[in-house]
């Protein structure tokens, strides 16, 4: 395995363990309160969490799709 491929990986195990732990958390602010209608999403409990992982999933999945283009013209 080279490097770049070693490097390559690292990124997307990354973006899958982050895209795990933004779907954790999603699906417990929306499954927490079931026997009601209740969505927690507005709590800051889950709101905070669920904005710092959207935002660094957003920005490995950006990175990911530059890293294919830039692979696919090699």
């Amino acid at each position: 395995m080279t490097l770049a491929n070693r490097k390559l990986t690292i990124m997307l195990l990354s973006l899958e363990g982050v895209g795990a732990v933004f779907v954790v958390i999603f699906l417990a602010a929306y499954l927490g309160g079931l026997p009601t209608t209740t969505v927690l999403h507005d709590e800051p409990a889950f709101r905070i969490p669920l904005a710092v992982f959207g935002f660094v999933l957003l920005v490995l999945v950006l990175a990911a799709l530059v890293l294919a283009i830039l692979y696919r013209k090699r």
